[in-house]
């Protein structure tokens, strides 16, 4: 597997399945219609990727394998604060029928290369509660959980 950034006919191929993927999580995450759910993903996809590819800090890649067939895609962000630099993962996606070869493992090991590039000492994301398979795997890769959000719906 290989990273490339990726480009803009794979931005145009990624986006918008990006987008609607991250309203569904969200969706089935927070009690929300899929309207507020798709309003939400629509104004972070804006703030956090205001200008597409070129947004500053963003990096986008595509995992392609040997034959450069896509495996998958992942966006990562660089931020800065005073006392560090560190990295926020926004969206790691293996394509479906690529799911459980181990893919997504190598892709985020091939990301946390990218991110140790660009000077960054630590890596954050977020996983949907429902979502164990990536739960189990990036604690397996070393990732700690720092944060639990907890929902109960009242019946009425």
């Amino acid at each position: 597997m290989t990273l490339t950034p990726m480009t803009e006919l794979e931005f145009k191929i990624w986006e918008p399945r990006s987008r609607a993927a991250y309203a569904a999580d969200k969706a089935r995450s927070n009690s929300m219609t899929l309207i507020e759910a798709q309003e939400a993903a629509d104004r972070d996809f804006r703030r956090y990727l205001p200008d597409g590819l070129k947004t500053e800090q963003s990096h986008l890649f595509t995992a392609k394998n040997g034959a450069g067939e896509i495996l998958g895609f992942i966006w990562f962000a660089i931020r800065d604060t005073p006392s560090k630099r560190s990295a926020f993962i926004y969206d790691v996606v293996i394509e479906s029928e690529h799911r459980g070869q181990g893919h997504g493992r190598e892709m985020m090991k091939l990301a946390e290369l990218e991110i140790r590039k660009l000077g960054a000492t630590r890596i954050g994301l977020h996983v949907f509660g429902y979502n164990t398979v990536a739960v189990q795997l990036y604690h397996s890769l070393g990732y700690l959980t720092t944060d639990v959000d907890m929902e109960k719906v009242l019946q009425p």
